[in-house]
């Protein structure tokens, strides 16, 4: 009795094995091909729409200061890093703490840990926004009919698979011709500084 119980519990588990890689393959290959493959239908512009390509950003950037006199003992943070209000930046030898002044998104490393600094001494950077943002030109409203509080669908436009969806709002820098700026919560696929496109209304 035992013996087909073993023989027919083996079969099974061969049967198993055989059906999940197929699975997988499968599963690789869907995604493989999405990959590589054109936009979604979502974001494939026609005739109703106008595809207009931004750089994505957070509103510029200010200094994040020391505010303490003592040596860099350890550093908690990469660049690009999304940080809460009062997050530990950098710990000193004295046990001060360099900590972020508001919500945001870090940049380059200023300092090394066994160097001295001074209340002056500049940590990194922090955005001004704790959201990223991709501004619209004027030229782009010209073209399609877009205003405060619209849905917008934004992608980086080197990953077109991943789209996620900001809300436009009155451009608080308007240098340049800038007249609104799609604002997309932090933990969107986007990064500062690169292409992002963006799907308006004709």
């Amino acid at each position: 009795m035992k013996k087909p119980l073993l023989i027919g519990f083996a079969l099974l588990l061969i049967a198993g094995a055989v059906l999940g890689r197929r699975w997988w393959i499968k599963s690789t290959d869907e995604v493989a091909v999405l990959a590589a493959g054109p936009a979604p239908a979502a974001v494939r512009p026609d005739s109703s729409t106008v595809v207009v390509t931004s750089t994505v950003s957070a509103g510029g950037s200010e200094p994040v200061l020391a505010k303490k006199r003592g040596r860099i003992r350890n550093i908690y943070f990469g660049p690009g890093e999304y940080v809460r209000r009062g997050a530990i930046v950098a710990k000193l030898a004295d046990y001060n703490f360099v900590v972020a002044p508001h919500d945001g998104f870090l940049g380059e490393r200023q300092v090394e840990v066994g160097q001295y600094v001074a209340p002056t001494t500049i940590v990194s950077t922090i955005s001004k926004c704790g959201y990223l943002l991709v501004p619209i030109g004027a030229r782009a409203t010209k073209m399609a009919h877009v205003q405060a509080g619209d849905s917008v669908q934004v992608w980086a436009t080197a990953r077109p698979t991943r789209v996620v969806t900001g809300v436009a709002a009155p451009a608080r820098d308007t240098t340049g011709g800038i007249s609104l700026e799609v604002r997309i919560p932090s933990r969107a696929p986007l990064h500062m500084g690169e292409a992002a496109s963006m799907q308006l209304h004709r």
